[in-house]
């Protein structure tokens, strides 16, 4: 790989990363949960969110990324994360991922995390491995950020990642 590919692949991975991190530490209130917490919210994440819940949020998702729809990609997002990032942002960062990933292929739903719990919300990290192609990479992830509002999930990130095979 190109010295200048290489450092456009880690500007985009440093980018994305730092936009889904900033999304994410938004929506923490900072304190940490206790264990016992975590254990008790650990067996209920799997039970909030159900395998065909997370595969169509993510296929619509994946759906929009891949059509290059960034428009309809930004509505999807809750009020609350647009209000961290502006569509132009949006769209930058997505045409700098899509030249370093490419368009993702295939995915399968592998589980459910707590992500953190703000303001009477849980957060929840949806993760899901995946089949890239037409950059860089042949596999990666997709991680969604969502919580259940008005008995929907809605998204607050979307980090999608390539991994050499």
């Amino acid at each position: 790989m190109s010295d200048r590919r290489l450092f456009w692949l880690l500007y985009a991975v440093l980018l994305v990363g730092a936009l889904n991190l900033a999304v994410t530490l938004y929506f923490h209130s900072g304190k940490k949960p206790s264990e016992a917490s975590l254990a008790g919210g650990a067996s209920d994440v799997s039970h909030q969110v159900t395998d065909k819940e997370a595969t169509e949020l993510a296929q619509s998702v994946v759906d929009l990324y891949n059509d290059n729809k960034i428009h309809e990609l930004y509505l999807k997002f809750d009020d609350l994360a647009k209000l961290q990032f502006s569509e132009q942002k949006l769209s930058d960062e997505l045409t700098k991922l899509r030249a370093v990933v490419g368009r993702v292929d295939q995915f399968a739903y592998a589980n459910t995390e707590l992500a953190g719990k703000d303001a009477g919300r849980t957060y929840l990290t949806l993760h899901f491995k995946a089949r890239v192609s037409g950059a860089a990479f042949t596999s990666g992830t997709v991680k969604l950020t969502v919580s259940r509002k008005d008995g929907r999930l809605a998204l607050y990130g979307f980090f999608l990642g390539g991994q050499s095979s």
